[in-house]
């Protein structure tokens, strides 16, 4: 494995879920929201934050023949939409999982404040908020943050199908 492979694998592994959302946000929510917090690679600033989106629709799938189970197999044929036309994007990496995903909003942030205190800002405000489905990830390389998100989905996912 290359050295740019092993870099992407540390930071999945050492990725730090501080907070997902609750229960039944694949089955029946459709927008995954997050912040996703790291030390700054910009100097003059000590954390940057990637606020984004995550789309996810399991009604309206396209995946590969070989991969198992089919559509039908998980939803049934009434849960088709004809109707239903978008852009999707799916994640190879989740054999057998239903779901596939987009991103369609985000920003970035460099901040002065240290990674510690502005996730107690974020944590504050989502709680004052009353938001139960924003995440906030803390990857361990911003360089590689989406490899973080991915890590945030698949912890969302393995929750999801394991009941």
């Amino acid at each position: 494995m290359s050295s740019a492979a092993d870099e992407m694998r540390r930071v999945y592994l050492r990725t730090v879920i501080v907070r997902k959302p609750t229960h039944g946000i694949v089955r029946r929510y459709h927008e995954l929201p997050y912040f996703c917090l790291g030390e700054s690679l910009e100097s003059g600033f000590r954390t940057t934050c990637v606020r984004g989106k995550v789309q996810v629709s399991p009604q309206f799938l396209i995946r590969p023949g070989h991969y198992q189970p089919s559509y039908e197999e998980i939803f049934g044929e009434d849960s088709v939409d004809g109707a239903l036309a978008g852009r999707v994007f799916g994640f190879l990496g989740f054999p057998g999982k239903p779901v596939q995903c987009s991103s369609e909003y985000l920003e970035v942030e460099h901040v002065k404040h240290s990674v510690d205190e502005v996730l107690s800002q974020k944590l504050d405000l989502l709680d004052r908020n009353e938001d139960i489905v924003t995440g906030i990830i803390i990857t361990p390389n911003n360089q590689f943050y989406p490899i973080s998100i991915e890590r945030f989905i698949a912890s969302i996912l393995e929750d999801e199908f394991s009941v």
